[in-house]
C-alpha cells in the first residue's frame, strides 16, 4: 500500500469543523549536499520551506482542496495524534499559499 492511501485510510474517520485544515507536514531532507546527517529540527532550520499536503479540509475552506501541496508557516497549527502519526490543524487564513505542479 502506497504512503498517501496508507494516510488517507488513518484520517477517513475524521470529520474538521468550519475553516479548518489537516495536514500532514512533510519532513524536509536531513542529508546534507555534502552527505552529512543532521537532526529533523535543523533541517527545518535549515529549509525555509515548509510543505504539506492537504489531507481533509472543513465545509467552509474556499481556498484549498484535498490533495494540494502548500506552503506552511512555521507556527500556528494544533498537532493532533492518530493512529500514532503526528497530523496538523490550520486555519485556512494561516497558510501561506500553493505550490503548482
Amino acid at each position: 500500500m502506497s504512503f498517501r492511501k496508507m494516510v488517507k485510510n488513518k484520517v477517513k474517520n475524521v470529520e474538521l469543523v468550519t475553516n479548518n485544515i489537516l495536514v500532514y507536514v512533510k519532513v524536509p531532507d536531513t542529508t546534507t549536499e555534502s552527505g552529512l546527517t543532521i537532526s529533523e529540527d535543523t533541517a527545518r532550520a535549515v529549509k525555509k520551506d515548509i510543505t504539506g499536503e492537504i489531507l481533509i479540509v472543513g465545509p467552509d475552506v474556499e481556498n484549498f482542496k484535498v490533495g494540494e501541496t502548500i506552503l506552511l508557516p512555521p507556527h500556528g497549527s494544533t498537532p493532533v495524534s492518530i493512529d500514532s502519526e503526528v497530523y496538523h490543524v490550520f486555519r485556512e487564513t494561516s497558510l501561506f499559499g500553493k505550490i503548482k505542479k
